[in-house]
């Protein structure tokens, strides 16, 4: 039986990217587990309507309060936040590591003078990371997970499985249209992550067909994935990204840097042939035998992601025993 009366779980307003959601799946996951749970929207003096997309999750909505014997779960991006609770318990979610950092992988200077604006506007603690050792930590993924236990910090898994595509009827459903689809010599991208490296490997390779991904409802995207090969990932990776697991289990292959948590084989286990560097002088010629490798023999380099797809598919569960064990709920 958990110890808590009540999870509140703090979202910020009027927001809509992946941590967003995974904050009211979340929420909903507890409430169907019998934990009383809701969503806290911030700032904590303004009113917001939960956004259309996160109905569907039902999610109660609460207004802001520091109680004993509650527990309230912080997103990383707002630290200070979670140190002012007096009164409840506070625990931080490490849905995005480099949010907090703020490591972009590009340029170090930048990243610090980041770092610098973040703490001047008190959105980073004085004592810096260590100053919330004493907070309840849940990690997203390995790479927060390793990072906070190098920094003698306790922490508990909490990775959240990708909406619709995990539903067990979606799985099942899944081979018969995979069987049908027609994977064209498409290479997609996210253009919100890793532009500039995409834009020189789209001026090298003028005769391949790179397409973004913007604008897209949950169908419109799984039918991208389903006429493309590729999908491309040169971003910053901060935690276990939708986007490269959606595509993976679409039976695209994914193509990452080796940023972030797709630097290690635990958040993003695909083939090491199939994450570059790009700082590297051979980067785009590494690049270009990938891609034609795959245009090649697209059904023997798809199958390479199989390991990765099944991880994909037990996620759903997988976040349900997590939730569990971090919130002391019976299973």
């Amino acid at each position: 039986m958990s110890r808590y009366t009540r999870i509140r779980v703090v979202c910020p307003g009027g927001a809509m990217t992946a941590g967003p959601e995974a904050l009211h799946q979340l929420v909903a996951e507890l409430n169907r587990l019998g934990q009383a749970a809701a969503i806290v929207y911030s700032p904590f003096d303004r009113k917001f309507d939960t956004p259309e997309p996160y109905r569907k999750y039902a999610a109660p909505v609460e207004p802001y309060a520091d109680e004993p014997g509650t527990l309230i779960v912080f997103p990383e991006i707002m630290p200070t936040d979670a140190l002012r609770v007096k009164h409840a318990d506070a625990a931080i979610w490490w849905m995005s590591l480099n949010n907090y950092t703020c490591v972009r992988y590009g340029n170090p200077l930048r990243d610090r003078f980041r770092y610098f604006k973040a703490w001047v506007k008190g959105k980073r603690p004085l004592g810096g990371v260590g100053a919330l050792r004493h907070l309840k930590h849940f990690a997203q993924s390995h790479h927060a997970q390793a990072y906070l236990e190098a920094r003698g910090f306790e922490v508990l898994p909490l990775t959240d499985s990708i909406p619709v595509y995990t539903d067990p009827a979606y799985l099942a459903a899944l081979p018969q249209r995979l069987a049908h689809a027609e994977h064209g010599d498409v290479i997609l991208y996210n253009p919100s992550k890793g532009r500039a490296i995409t834009e020189r490997l789209i001026r090298a390779y003028p005769q391949w067909q790179f397409k973004p991904l913007r604008g897209l409802n949950r169908e419109q995207l799984a039918d991208a994935f389903c006429a493309a090969k590729v999908y491309i990932d040169f971003g910053h990776h901060p935690g276990r990204d939708r986007l490269p697991r959606e595509a993976a289990v679409h039976g695209c292959c994914v193509v990452t840097a080796r940023h972030g948590s797709a630097g290690n084989p635990v958040d993003v286990p695909i083939p090491a042939k199939y994450k570059l560097e790009p700082k590297t002088s051979r980067f785009v010629d590494q690049f270009g035998q990938i891609i034609g490798a795959i245009f090649g023999d697209f059904a023997g380099s798809s199958a390479e992601f199989e390991p990765y797809r099944r991880m994909i598919h037990a996620e759903a569960g997988v976040f349900e025993a997590q939730i569990r064990d971090a919130f002391g709920l019976a299973a």
